[in-house]
């Protein structure tokens, strides 16, 4: 009902969108939602009907002091959402959200490895257990749950070539993170192939022996799916 606590709509919300949204996505709803957007509305007590563009300016403004606009514009995104499902339930008649500024993003410069600086890092990795993935991230530029996601399956040797179409993010369950492997990327564009370096060619051959031996010293304990297993005892010690 449009009297509920606005912190207590706003879990609600989250039950409502748990099953149309990405595991990883809902994750991140339910970081900003339980530890920072409900958190601060329950101490005002306002209600869902009560709430004013005057009330989430002033979170928005409180939650600035500690955190970047970025981090801000993501809560106002959810907060949005959440009111804006409100109105199509005929809960309020318009959305408060639509009256407030959202800050303004920083922009964001890159920056990159330089030449010899990369040639250090992989001078200074080349026997560390993730030295293949270090690689790998360096020579194609892949976010970490890119390279995270690969599969054998990804890998074509015949037409040299990677194609970039899973990923490994973690997701917050029942208190703890645990990794999560996906095949819906973020976007069309996240999804390529790209040419099968021969430098990288030659380690991922290496790697595919090693594993093949793992899994026959080890059995079932041992698992190939991912290009990227834990280290073996050996590379642990």
């Amino acid at each position: 009902s449009s009297d509920m606590l606005f912190a207590d709509y706003m879990e609600l919300w989250l039950e409502i969108i748990r099953s149309s949204v990405e595991k990883t996505t809902f994750s991140s709803y339910t970081q900003m939602v339980k530890g920072k957007i409900a958190p601060y509305f329950r101490n005002t007590g306002l209600t869902l009907d009560g709430i004013q563009a005057k009330h989430i300016q002033s979170f928005y403004l409180h939650e600035l002091k500690t955190v970047s606009p970025g981090t801000v514009i993501h809560y106002h995104a959810n907060i949005y959402k959440a009111l804006k499902y409100a109105v199509k339930m005929d809960l309020i008649p318009f959305n408060p959200a639509d009256k407030v500024e959202r800050p303004k993003k920083q922009r964001y410069i890159a920056d990159y490895y330089r030449q010899e600086e990369l040639e250090r890092l992989l001078e200074a990795s080349k026997d560390h257990p993730y030295s293949l993935l270090i690689q790998m991230t360096a020579f194609y530029g892949l976010r970490r749950s890119e390279v995270l996601g690969l599969k054998w399956s990804s890998i074509d040797f015949e037409r040299k070539s990677i194609t970039i179409n899973h990923k490994v993010t973690e997701q917050l369950v029942n208190g703890k993170y645990v990794p999560v492997v996906s095949d819906v990327m973020k976007n069309k564009t996240s999804c390529r192939t790209l040419p099968l370096i021969p430098a990288v060619e030659e380690e991922l051959l290496k790697q595919k022996e090693k594993q093949q031996l793992y899994r026959k010293l080890f059995k079932k304990s041992y698992s190939t799916c991912l290009l990227y297993t834990s280290p073996s005892p050996r590379d642990t010690r």
